[in-house]
Protein backbone atom coordinates (compact mmCIF):
# COMPACT_ATOMS: atom_id res chain seq x y z
CA UNK A 1 0.00 0.00 0.00
CA UNK A 2 1.33 3.65 -0.96
CA UNK A 3 2.18 5.80 1.78
CA UNK A 4 0.62 9.04 1.17
CA UNK A 5 1.94 12.57 1.66
CA UNK A 6 0.07 15.85 2.22
CA UNK A 7 1.59 19.14 1.33
CA UNK A 8 0.36 22.51 2.82
CA UNK A 9 1.11 25.32 -0.45
CA UNK A 10 1.18 24.65 -3.90
CA UNK A 11 4.31 27.19 -4.23
CA UNK A 12 7.24 26.33 -6.67
CA UNK A 13 8.64 24.38 -4.01
CA UNK A 14 5.96 22.76 -2.77
CA UNK A 15 5.18 21.70 -6.41
CA UNK A 16 9.13 20.13 -6.99
CA UNK A 17 8.76 17.87 -3.91
CA UNK A 18 5.38 16.82 -4.99
CA UNK A 19 6.62 15.43 -8.06
CA UNK A 20 10.02 13.51 -6.56
CA UNK A 21 7.51 12.23 -4.04
CA UNK A 22 5.17 10.59 -6.53
CA UNK A 23 7.49 9.45 -8.46
CA UNK A 24 9.23 7.94 -5.86
CA UNK A 25 5.87 5.78 -4.85
CA UNK A 26 4.00 7.97 -2.74
CA UNK A 27 0.38 9.37 -3.32
CA UNK A 28 0.58 13.29 -3.28
CA UNK A 29 -2.03 15.14 -2.07
CA UNK A 30 -1.16 18.95 -2.43
CA UNK A 31 -3.68 21.59 -0.86
CA UNK A 32 -3.54 25.37 -1.80
CA UNK A 33 -5.26 28.54 0.58
CA UNK A 34 -5.36 30.31 -3.26
CA UNK A 35 -6.95 29.30 -6.17
CA UNK A 36 -4.26 28.25 -8.04
CA UNK A 37 -0.76 27.01 -7.98
CA UNK A 38 2.22 28.92 -8.30
CA UNK A 39 2.80 31.01 -4.89
CA UNK A 40 4.57 33.81 -5.45
CA UNK A 41 4.72 33.26 -9.03
CA UNK A 42 0.99 34.72 -9.97
CA UNK A 43 -0.47 36.45 -13.00
CA UNK A 44 -3.36 38.88 -13.15
CA UNK A 45 -5.37 40.19 -16.24
CA UNK A 46 -6.96 43.07 -16.37
CA UNK A 47 -7.69 45.51 -19.23
CA UNK A 48 -6.21 43.25 -22.13
CA UNK A 49 -3.34 43.22 -20.08
CA UNK A 50 -1.53 40.26 -18.56
CA UNK A 51 0.60 41.30 -15.22
CA UNK A 52 3.22 38.84 -14.57
CA UNK A 53 3.67 40.33 -10.15
CA UNK A 54 6.26 37.40 -9.61
CA UNK A 55 9.92 36.32 -9.71
CA UNK A 56 10.76 37.28 -13.71
CA UNK A 57 14.67 36.26 -13.78
CA UNK A 58 15.38 33.02 -14.67
CA UNK A 59 18.72 32.40 -13.78
CA UNK A 60 20.71 29.25 -12.91
CA UNK A 61 19.59 27.44 -15.77
CA UNK A 62 21.44 24.08 -15.38
CA UNK A 63 19.27 23.47 -11.44
CA UNK A 64 16.13 23.32 -13.71
CA UNK A 65 17.97 21.00 -16.15
CA UNK A 66 19.01 18.99 -13.53
CA UNK A 67 15.98 18.66 -12.47
CA UNK A 68 13.82 18.05 -15.26
CA UNK A 69 16.36 15.25 -16.42
CA UNK A 70 15.45 13.33 -12.77
CA UNK A 71 11.92 12.84 -14.72
CA UNK A 72 13.42 12.23 -18.01
CA UNK A 73 12.68 15.66 -19.46
CA UNK A 74 14.38 18.84 -20.62
CA UNK A 75 13.77 22.09 -19.04
CA UNK A 76 15.23 24.02 -22.18
CA UNK A 77 12.56 22.28 -24.28
CA UNK A 78 9.81 22.12 -21.59
CA UNK A 79 9.89 25.52 -20.83
CA UNK A 80 10.70 26.85 -24.07
CA UNK A 81 14.19 28.88 -22.95
CA UNK A 82 15.63 31.99 -24.46
CA UNK A 83 19.14 33.60 -23.51
CA UNK A 84 18.71 37.31 -23.40
CA UNK A 85 21.18 39.49 -25.27
CA UNK A 86 21.94 42.16 -24.03
CA UNK A 87 20.92 40.97 -20.71
CA UNK A 88 19.84 43.92 -19.05
CA UNK A 89 19.83 47.82 -19.03
CA UNK A 90 21.26 49.81 -15.92
CA UNK A 91 20.08 53.52 -14.78
CA UNK A 92 22.22 55.09 -12.43
CA UNK A 93 20.91 58.45 -10.79
CA UNK A 94 22.17 61.57 -13.11
CA UNK A 95 23.85 58.85 -15.93
CA UNK A 96 23.85 57.83 -18.98
CA UNK A 97 22.22 54.26 -18.86
CA UNK A 98 24.49 50.95 -19.36
CA UNK A 99 23.57 48.41 -21.29
CA UNK A 100 25.09 44.95 -19.27
CA UNK A 101 25.38 42.07 -22.62
CA UNK A 102 25.74 38.96 -20.03
CA UNK A 103 29.03 38.64 -21.13
CA UNK A 104 32.43 39.31 -19.39
CA UNK A 105 34.25 39.42 -22.47
CA UNK A 106 32.07 42.12 -24.06
CA UNK A 107 30.84 43.94 -20.75
CA UNK A 108 34.74 44.18 -19.50
CA UNK A 109 34.81 47.50 -22.49
CA UNK A 110 31.89 49.10 -20.16
CA UNK A 111 33.87 48.69 -16.83
CA UNK A 112 36.71 49.99 -18.27
CA UNK A 113 35.29 53.06 -19.72
CA UNK A 114 33.84 53.60 -16.52
CA UNK A 115 37.30 53.31 -14.11
CA UNK A 116 40.30 52.43 -16.23
CA UNK A 117 41.92 49.50 -15.38
CA UNK A 118 38.32 48.08 -14.16
CA UNK A 119 37.45 45.82 -17.44
CA UNK A 120 40.62 43.02 -16.38
CA UNK A 121 39.92 43.39 -12.88
CA UNK A 122 35.91 42.89 -13.75
CA UNK A 123 37.75 39.43 -15.85
CA UNK A 124 39.48 38.39 -12.56
CA UNK A 125 36.86 39.06 -10.35
CA UNK A 126 34.13 37.11 -12.39
CA UNK A 127 36.25 34.02 -12.54
CA UNK A 128 36.91 34.58 -8.92
CA UNK A 129 33.13 34.49 -8.83
CA UNK A 130 33.22 31.32 -11.17
CA UNK A 131 35.39 29.34 -8.91
CA UNK A 132 33.03 30.77 -5.57
CA UNK A 133 29.81 29.50 -7.27
CA UNK A 134 31.52 25.95 -8.67
CA UNK A 135 32.58 25.14 -5.28
CA UNK A 136 28.94 26.14 -4.20
CA UNK A 137 26.74 23.93 -6.20
CA UNK A 138 29.17 21.14 -6.12
CA UNK A 139 29.29 21.12 -2.34
CA UNK A 140 27.35 23.29 -0.23
CA UNK A 141 24.17 23.80 -1.97
CA UNK A 142 22.63 20.25 -2.35
CA UNK A 143 23.76 19.68 1.73
CA UNK A 144 21.76 19.30 4.29
CA UNK A 145 24.56 19.48 6.87
CA UNK A 146 23.00 17.29 9.36
CA UNK A 147 26.67 15.82 10.39
CA UNK A 148 30.28 17.16 11.30
CA UNK A 149 31.63 15.35 8.21
CA UNK A 150 29.08 17.67 5.49
CA UNK A 151 31.07 20.69 7.18
CA UNK A 152 34.45 19.26 7.32
CA UNK A 153 34.68 18.00 3.81
CA UNK A 154 38.09 17.84 2.05
CA UNK A 155 36.88 19.84 -1.00
CA UNK A 156 35.58 22.84 1.06
CA UNK A 157 38.71 22.45 3.77
CA UNK A 158 40.99 22.71 0.88
CA UNK A 159 38.95 26.03 0.09
CA UNK A 160 39.27 27.75 3.13
CA UNK A 161 41.76 29.79 2.69
CA UNK A 162 39.98 31.84 -0.32
CA UNK A 163 36.20 31.37 1.45
CA UNK A 164 37.14 32.28 4.37
CA UNK A 165 38.16 36.18 3.47
CA UNK A 166 34.23 35.97 1.85
CA UNK A 167 32.73 34.68 4.92
CA UNK A 168 33.50 37.04 7.38
CA UNK A 169 33.80 39.91 4.66
CA UNK A 170 30.61 42.14 3.68
CA UNK A 171 29.71 41.95 -0.33
CA UNK A 172 30.64 45.51 -0.32
CA UNK A 173 33.79 46.14 1.35
CA UNK A 174 34.86 43.01 -1.05
CA UNK A 175 33.38 44.87 -4.04
CA UNK A 176 34.66 47.79 -2.88
CA UNK A 177 38.52 46.11 -2.72
CA UNK A 178 37.78 45.67 -6.40
CA UNK A 179 36.19 48.60 -8.04
CA UNK A 180 35.98 52.51 -6.58
CA UNK A 181 33.06 53.87 -9.09
CA UNK A 182 29.29 53.78 -7.50
CA UNK A 183 27.72 52.40 -10.62
CA UNK A 184 30.28 49.51 -10.94
CA UNK A 185 29.81 48.56 -7.54
CA UNK A 186 26.16 48.59 -7.74
CA UNK A 187 26.42 46.42 -10.77
CA UNK A 188 27.80 43.71 -8.48
CA UNK A 189 25.48 44.12 -5.67
CA UNK A 190 22.67 44.67 -6.83
CA UNK A 191 21.92 40.71 -6.51
CA UNK A 192 21.15 40.55 -3.03
CA UNK A 193 17.86 42.62 -3.59
CA UNK A 194 16.57 39.82 -4.82
CA UNK A 195 17.91 37.38 -2.12
CA UNK A 196 16.37 39.43 0.38
CA UNK A 197 19.47 40.78 1.71
CA UNK A 198 21.90 43.80 2.00
CA UNK A 199 25.00 44.07 0.58
CA UNK A 200 26.19 45.96 3.87
CA UNK A 201 25.12 42.84 6.08
CA UNK A 202 25.34 39.58 3.41
CA UNK A 203 28.77 37.57 3.24
CA UNK A 204 30.82 38.75 0.60
CA UNK A 205 30.50 34.66 -0.42
CA UNK A 206 27.34 35.84 -2.67
CA UNK A 207 29.67 37.81 -4.99
CA UNK A 208 29.29 34.16 -6.80
CA UNK A 209 26.34 35.52 -8.06
CA UNK A 210 28.14 37.67 -10.93
CA UNK A 211 28.92 34.47 -12.47
CA UNK A 212 25.27 34.24 -13.33
CA UNK A 213 25.39 37.51 -14.60
CA UNK A 214 28.72 37.32 -16.70
CA UNK A 215 29.20 34.25 -17.53
CA UNK A 216 25.92 31.87 -17.08
CA UNK A 217 23.42 34.50 -18.34
CA UNK A 218 20.13 35.73 -18.13
CA UNK A 219 17.33 33.77 -19.27
CA UNK A 220 13.44 33.74 -19.60
CA UNK A 221 10.67 31.04 -20.89
CA UNK A 222 9.19 32.42 -23.92
CA UNK A 223 5.64 31.57 -22.68
CA UNK A 224 6.06 33.53 -19.54
CA UNK A 225 7.02 33.13 -15.93
CA UNK A 226 4.11 31.36 -15.22
CA UNK A 227 4.84 28.22 -17.68
CA UNK A 228 7.33 27.45 -14.78
CA UNK A 229 4.37 26.41 -12.95
CA UNK A 230 1.80 24.74 -15.31
CA UNK A 231 4.90 22.85 -16.38
CA UNK A 232 5.42 21.77 -13.20
CA UNK A 233 1.44 20.82 -12.39
CA UNK A 234 1.57 19.23 -15.59
CA UNK A 235 4.40 16.81 -14.89
CA UNK A 236 2.40 15.96 -11.24
CA UNK A 237 -0.74 15.00 -12.70
CA UNK A 238 1.35 13.04 -15.08
CA UNK A 239 2.53 11.35 -12.31
CA UNK A 240 -0.92 11.20 -10.24
CA UNK A 241 -0.15 14.24 -7.85
CA UNK A 242 -3.49 15.57 -6.81
CA UNK A 243 -4.50 19.09 -5.96
CA UNK A 244 -6.58 20.87 -3.60
CA UNK A 245 -7.18 24.71 -4.61
CA UNK A 246 -9.08 26.87 -2.21
CA UNK A 247 -8.09 24.37 0.66
CA UNK A 248 -6.74 26.81 3.91
CA UNK A 249 -5.11 24.61 6.31
CA UNK A 250 -6.48 24.92 9.86
CA UNK A 251 -4.06 23.20 11.65
CA UNK A 252 -1.62 19.99 11.48
CA UNK A 253 -2.98 16.77 13.30
CA UNK A 254 -0.89 15.40 15.56
CA UNK A 255 -0.99 12.56 17.36
CA UNK A 256 1.36 12.57 20.15
CA UNK A 257 4.86 13.54 18.76
CA UNK A 258 3.84 12.27 15.32
CA UNK A 259 2.10 14.54 12.26
CA UNK A 260 -0.63 12.18 10.87
CA UNK A 261 -2.30 14.58 8.78
CA UNK A 262 -3.95 17.95 8.67
CA UNK A 263 -7.33 19.59 9.34
CA UNK A 264 -9.03 22.18 6.49
CA UNK A 265 -10.47 25.31 7.74
CA UNK A 266 -13.96 23.76 6.63
CA UNK A 267 -13.33 21.29 9.22
CA UNK A 268 -12.29 18.19 6.58
CA UNK A 269 -9.77 16.09 7.98
CA UNK A 270 -6.69 14.70 5.82
CA UNK A 271 -4.86 11.31 7.39
CA UNK A 272 -1.39 11.39 6.32
CA UNK A 273 2.17 9.00 6.57
CA UNK A 274 3.92 11.92 6.20
CA UNK A 275 3.02 16.22 6.16
CA UNK A 276 4.83 18.68 4.12
CA UNK A 277 4.43 22.47 4.71
CA UNK A 278 5.50 24.63 1.94
CA UNK A 279 3.78 27.58 3.09
CA UNK A 280 5.28 30.10 5.31
CA UNK A 281 6.85 28.55 7.84
CA UNK A 282 6.68 31.13 10.42
CA UNK A 283 2.81 30.57 9.90
CA UNK A 284 3.12 26.77 10.09
CA UNK A 285 4.88 26.66 13.25
CA UNK A 286 3.15 29.49 15.07
CA UNK A 287 -0.35 29.21 13.52
CA UNK A 288 -0.65 25.72 12.70
CA UNK A 289 1.08 23.85 15.50
CA UNK A 290 0.02 24.37 18.99
CA UNK A 291 3.19 25.96 21.56
CA UNK A 292 4.89 22.62 22.53
CA UNK A 293 4.69 21.52 19.15
CA UNK A 294 6.61 24.15 17.80
CA UNK A 295 10.41 23.48 16.75
CA UNK A 296 10.47 27.23 16.11
CA UNK A 297 8.40 29.32 18.40
CA UNK A 298 8.05 33.14 18.07
CA UNK A 299 10.91 34.01 20.13
CA UNK A 300 13.05 32.21 17.79
CA UNK A 301 11.81 34.64 14.86
CA UNK A 302 11.93 37.54 17.02
CA UNK A 303 15.80 36.89 16.23
CA UNK A 304 15.85 36.23 13.16
CA UNK A 305 15.82 39.36 10.08
CA UNK A 306 13.24 38.73 6.99
CA UNK A 307 13.79 39.69 3.39
CA UNK A 308 12.26 42.47 2.84
CA UNK A 309 8.56 43.87 2.08
CA UNK A 310 7.82 45.24 -1.39
CA UNK A 311 5.28 47.51 -3.23
CA UNK A 312 4.36 46.21 -6.68
CA UNK A 313 3.24 48.34 -9.69
CA UNK A 314 2.01 46.99 -12.57
CA UNK A 315 1.37 49.58 -15.81
CA UNK A 316 -0.59 49.16 -18.76
CA UNK A 317 1.12 51.65 -20.92
CA UNK A 318 -0.62 52.97 -24.59
CA UNK A 319 2.23 53.26 -27.43
CA UNK A 320 5.85 51.42 -27.20
CA UNK A 321 8.24 52.42 -24.93
CA UNK A 322 11.94 51.78 -26.92
CA UNK A 323 14.33 52.68 -24.62
CA UNK A 324 13.40 49.81 -22.25
CA UNK A 325 14.64 46.28 -22.78
CA UNK A 326 12.83 43.55 -20.53
CA UNK A 327 14.84 43.72 -17.63
CA UNK A 328 15.80 47.77 -16.11
CA UNK A 329 17.57 48.62 -12.68
CA UNK A 330 17.07 51.96 -11.64
CA UNK A 331 19.89 52.50 -9.02
CA UNK A 332 20.07 55.92 -6.66
CA UNK A 333 23.57 57.50 -5.78
CA UNK A 334 22.89 57.22 -2.24
CA UNK A 335 22.94 53.52 -2.29
CA UNK A 336 24.09 53.09 1.22
CA UNK A 337 20.83 55.06 2.39
CA UNK A 338 18.27 52.95 0.27
CA UNK A 339 19.95 49.98 2.27
CA UNK A 340 19.80 51.40 5.58
CA UNK A 341 16.24 52.11 5.61
CA UNK A 342 15.45 49.08 4.65
CA UNK A 343 17.28 46.58 7.03
CA UNK A 344 18.47 48.97 9.61
CA UNK A 345 15.89 51.81 10.12
CA UNK A 346 13.18 49.69 8.81
CA UNK A 347 11.69 53.02 7.14
CA UNK A 348 10.27 53.54 3.95
CA UNK A 349 13.08 54.46 1.53
CA UNK A 350 13.35 58.42 0.64
CA UNK A 351 15.51 57.55 -2.14
CA UNK A 352 14.70 53.91 -3.43
CA UNK A 353 15.85 51.91 -6.33
CA UNK A 354 13.70 50.21 -8.48
CA UNK A 355 13.43 46.96 -10.90
CA UNK A 356 11.79 47.45 -14.12
CA UNK A 357 10.44 44.37 -16.03
CA UNK A 358 8.84 45.08 -19.72
CA UNK A 359 7.66 41.67 -20.59
CA UNK A 360 5.73 42.58 -23.56
CA UNK A 361 9.97 43.26 -25.07
CA UNK A 362 9.93 39.31 -25.54
CA UNK A 363 6.07 38.65 -25.24
CA UNK A 364 3.65 41.24 -27.07
CA UNK A 365 0.53 38.96 -26.32
CA UNK A 366 1.30 40.38 -22.72
CA UNK A 367 -0.40 43.65 -24.06
CA UNK A 368 -3.03 44.83 -26.39
CA UNK A 369 -1.84 45.41 -29.82
CA UNK A 370 0.44 48.76 -29.30
CA UNK A 371 0.91 49.12 -25.74
CA UNK A 372 3.52 47.80 -23.38
CA UNK A 373 3.43 45.93 -19.85
CA UNK A 374 5.42 47.21 -17.29
CA UNK A 375 5.86 45.38 -13.70
CA UNK A 376 7.55 47.86 -10.84
CA UNK A 377 9.42 46.30 -7.96
CA UNK A 378 9.79 49.13 -4.96
CA UNK A 379 11.84 47.42 -1.87
CA UNK A 380 10.76 48.26 1.14
CA UNK A 381 11.31 47.37 5.09
CA UNK A 382 9.91 44.12 6.46
CA UNK A 383 7.38 44.53 8.32
CA UNK A 384 6.06 48.08 7.73
CA UNK A 385 2.36 49.11 5.96
CA UNK A 386 2.12 51.95 4.02
CA UNK A 387 -0.52 54.99 4.95
CA UNK A 388 -2.93 55.45 1.39
CA UNK A 389 -0.73 58.76 1.22
CA UNK A 390 2.56 56.81 1.62
CA UNK A 391 1.46 54.73 -1.16
CA UNK A 392 0.45 57.24 -3.65
CA UNK A 393 3.73 59.47 -3.01
CA UNK A 394 5.82 55.87 -3.63
CA UNK A 395 3.69 55.20 -7.12
CA UNK A 396 4.16 58.97 -8.22
CA UNK A 397 7.94 58.73 -7.38
CA UNK A 398 8.04 55.52 -9.46
CA UNK A 399 5.88 56.62 -12.36
CA UNK A 400 8.21 60.17 -12.77
CA UNK A 401 11.31 58.12 -12.58
CA UNK A 402 9.67 54.93 -15.59
CA UNK A 403 9.28 58.52 -17.03
CA UNK A 404 12.88 59.70 -16.91
CA UNK A 405 14.13 55.87 -18.21
CA UNK A 406 11.95 55.65 -20.69
CA UNK A 407 12.50 59.20 -22.45
CA UNK A 408 8.95 59.39 -23.31
CA UNK A 409 7.88 62.72 -21.56
CA UNK A 410 4.45 61.76 -21.81
CA UNK A 411 4.28 58.75 -19.83
CA UNK A 412 1.95 59.48 -17.26
CA UNK A 413 -1.17 60.45 -19.42
CA UNK A 414 -0.49 57.06 -21.70
CA UNK A 415 -1.13 54.50 -18.65
CA UNK A 416 -3.80 53.09 -19.46
CA UNK A 417 -4.34 50.63 -16.79
CA UNK A 418 -2.93 50.02 -13.00
CA UNK A 419 -2.25 47.50 -10.48
CA UNK A 420 -0.77 47.78 -7.31
CA UNK A 421 -0.25 45.50 -5.01
CA UNK A 422 0.74 46.50 -1.38
CA UNK A 423 2.99 44.64 1.58
CA UNK A 424 -0.18 43.73 3.37
CA UNK A 425 -1.14 41.52 0.50
CA UNK A 426 2.19 39.03 1.09
CA UNK A 427 0.67 38.40 4.20
CA UNK A 428 -3.29 37.95 3.03
CA UNK A 429 -2.25 36.15 0.02
CA UNK A 430 1.12 34.05 1.28
CA UNK A 431 0.61 34.45 5.40
CA UNK A 432 3.99 36.30 4.72
CA UNK A 433 5.93 36.51 7.86
CA UNK A 434 6.56 40.27 8.50
CA UNK A 435 4.83 40.76 4.97
CA UNK A 436 8.43 39.84 3.22
CA UNK A 437 8.00 39.47 -0.73
CA UNK A 438 10.63 36.91 -1.39
CA UNK A 439 9.49 34.03 1.09
CA UNK A 440 11.91 33.75 4.11
CA UNK A 441 14.55 35.05 5.92
CA UNK A 442 17.66 37.26 4.72
CA UNK A 443 20.90 35.87 3.69
CA UNK A 444 22.83 37.06 6.59
CA UNK A 445 25.58 34.69 7.27
CA UNK A 446 23.42 33.65 10.70
CA UNK A 447 21.10 32.28 7.84
CA UNK A 448 22.84 30.79 5.03
CA UNK A 449 23.48 27.17 4.11
CA UNK A 450 23.75 25.20 7.32
CA UNK A 451 22.91 28.28 9.31
CA UNK A 452 18.95 28.65 7.78
CA UNK A 453 16.18 27.57 8.95
CA UNK A 454 15.79 23.40 9.13
CA UNK A 455 13.67 21.78 6.98
CA UNK A 456 12.44 19.09 9.29
CA UNK A 457 10.91 19.52 12.49
CA UNK A 458 12.50 19.08 15.59
CA UNK A 459 9.56 17.61 17.27
CA UNK A 460 7.36 16.31 15.58
CA UNK A 461 8.21 13.07 13.40
CA UNK A 462 6.49 13.34 9.78
CA UNK A 463 6.42 17.22 9.70
CA UNK A 464 8.84 18.59 6.99
CA UNK A 465 9.30 22.25 5.63
CA UNK A 466 10.08 23.05 1.90
CA UNK A 467 10.82 26.25 -0.18
CA UNK A 468 12.45 29.81 0.10
CA UNK A 469 12.06 29.75 3.96
CA UNK A 470 14.43 26.31 4.72
CA UNK A 471 17.61 25.31 3.19
CA UNK A 472 19.33 26.54 1.02
CA UNK A 473 17.78 29.79 0.49
CA UNK A 474 15.50 32.54 -1.65
CA UNK A 475 14.58 32.16 -5.60
CA UNK A 476 13.18 29.41 -8.31
CA UNK A 477 16.58 27.88 -8.24
CA UNK A 478 16.86 27.60 -4.61
CA UNK A 479 13.21 26.07 -4.33
CA UNK A 480 14.34 23.28 -6.99
CA UNK A 481 17.43 22.45 -4.60
CA UNK A 482 15.01 22.76 -1.28
CA UNK A 483 12.83 20.19 -2.76
CA UNK A 484 15.67 17.89 -3.42
CA UNK A 485 16.86 18.34 0.30
CA UNK A 486 13.55 18.07 1.98
CA UNK A 487 13.24 14.90 -0.39
CA UNK A 488 16.53 13.43 0.82
CA UNK A 489 15.72 13.94 4.57
CA UNK A 490 12.36 12.34 4.08
CA UNK A 491 13.89 9.26 2.46
CA UNK A 492 17.17 9.17 4.65
CA UNK A 493 19.48 9.70 2.00
CA UNK A 494 22.69 11.49 3.13
CA UNK A 495 24.91 11.68 0.30
CA UNK A 496 26.07 15.14 -0.49
CA UNK A 497 25.04 16.49 -4.33
CA UNK A 498 21.98 16.40 -6.15
CA UNK A 499 19.55 13.29 -7.01
CA UNK A 500 20.03 11.05 -9.72
CA UNK A 501 17.38 9.16 -11.04
CA UNK A 502 18.41 5.76 -8.86
CA UNK A 503 17.53 8.05 -5.95
CA UNK A 504 13.95 8.29 -6.88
Amino acid sequence: MKKKAVIIGAGYGGLALANLLAKAGYEVAVYEKNPSAGGRIQVVKQNGFTFDLGPSWYLMPEIFEQYYQLFGRSAKTELDLVRFSPGYKVWSEGYDPLIIQGDVDKDMTTFEAIEPGAGKKLQRYVTRSSQIYEVAVKHALYNNFTRVSDVLQWPLLRQLPTMLPLVWRTLDAHVSRWFRDLRLKQLLEYHMVFLGSSPFQAPAVYSLMSHLDFRSGVYYPRRGMLELVNSMERLGRSLGVAYHYNSPVKQIVLDGHQATGIELMNGERIAADLVISAADIHHTETKLLPPAAQSYPEKYWQKRQPGPGALLVALGIKGKLPNLQHHNLYFVNKWRENFAAIYETHTVPEHASLYVCNPTKTDPSLAPPEHENLFVLLPLPAGVTLTPQQEAACVKKIVKILTEMSGESDLPKRIVSRLIYSPEQFSEQFNAWQYNAFGGESHLLSQSVMFRTRNRSKKVSNLYYVGAGTLPGIGLPMCLISAQLTYKRITGNRRRGPLTKEDI
